[in-house]
């Protein structure tokens, strides 16, 4: 598997486990969205080497031919943004006629945008992919003031996760001597109603009925001060029924990226009936027991916590 694919793949697995709350500097906060659209199409491929009679640099074909385009970290309009390869044409014809991409300075193709700013690949530079080719520039002005971001687009995508869509590349230019690093004034009140994950961790307790056409018992615990506190109990006909009742609790965001522990026990006692239709109690030599545990909600999903054997269908 190529890097592209690999760090992309690490992206899906991230947010298959619902990791998708974020924070980025100064204090911006919240539940990112994610959108990675179908390969690039042969023909948009075609057309853009028709245009610019240069092949696309290789780690960046290797993307579209996975994802054309993709918008990544979005919180609410503001991420990274890679526009699908139609729009880096009608983008880069665009800027080249409004004078953003200066004549003297026209070795660019606009492919995206980040805080403000469009994301370019240098042309020149790309034609032999040993000079890193990936730069940035504000909205404002023209290609003749650019900042290099000193990668080339499989190290620029790794670093852009791993720093959830910021623009990693100025990390090191804040100087304490000469800069202040601020928060606005009004960040508390905008960011009050942003739902975050309060539960660090829940335990959930399933008890198996002593008879067989009995009602299996939930119980469910937040933790409080590090002890586990009852939130609710509940009895259930059922293990779908558990499921479904499960699924609903957890899907609330304020478990969104809570550890989950699954305990479920089977009772020491089993009532059953004889041949003349009394009942009578036996007792279980070994009951069964099973821990499951489970970072997040969608890993909960995925694999719902199993029946003891015997009791598939109950």
């Amino acid at each position: 598997m190529n890097q592209i694919a690999v760090v992309l793949d690490g992206l899906k697995q991230k947010i298959s486990h619902g990791s998708t709350f974020i924070q980025r500097s100064y204090n911006s906060i919240g539940q990112a969205t994610f959108h990675l659209p179908k390969p690039v199409k042969p023909e948009t491929l075609q057309a853009f080497q028709a245009e610019f009679k240069q092949p696309l640099p290789s780690e960046y074909q290797t993307f579209l031919e996975l994802h054309d385009g993709a918008k990544l970290f979005m919180l609410g309009d503001e991420g990274l943004v890679l526009y699908p390869l139609a729009e880096v044409i009608e983008k880069t014809i665009e800027a080249k006629e409004d004078g953003l991409i200066d004549e003297d300075y026209d070795h660019y193709w606009i492919i995206g945008e980040i805080n403000e700013g469009y994301l370019l690949i240098h042309t020149d530079h790309a034609k032999t992919e040993d000079t890193p080719y990936m730069y940035w520039k504000y909205h404002e002005g023209s290609t003749e003031d650019t900042d290099a971001i000193g990668q080339n687009f499989g190290t620029f995508l790794e670093r852009s996760m791993i720093a959830q869509g910021d623009m990693y590349w100025e990390f090191n230019s804040f100087d304490v001597r000469e800069d202040d690093y601020y928060v606005e004034e009004e960040t508390e009140d905008v960011q009050a109603g942003v739902p975050i994950a309060s539960e660090e961790r829940v335990r959930i307790e399933i008890e198996y009925p002593i008879y067989r056409r009995g009602g299996f018992i939930v119980s469910f615990y937040t933790y409080e001060n590090g002890k586990p506190d009852l939130w609710w109990k509940s009895d259930y006909d059922t293990m779908k029924q558990v499921h479904r009742s499960l699924v609903s609790t957890l899907k609330e965001l304020r478990f969104h990226f809570t550890e989950i522990t699954v305990f479920q026990k089977e009772a020491p006692l089993w009532e059953s009936e004889d041949a003349s239709g009394e009942q009578i109690t036996k007792r279980v030599e070994h009951p069964q027991s099973q821990i499951m545990q489970y970072d997040g909600y969608q890993a909960f999903v995925n694999d719902l916590p199993r029946p003891l054997p015997g009791w598939e269908n109950a």
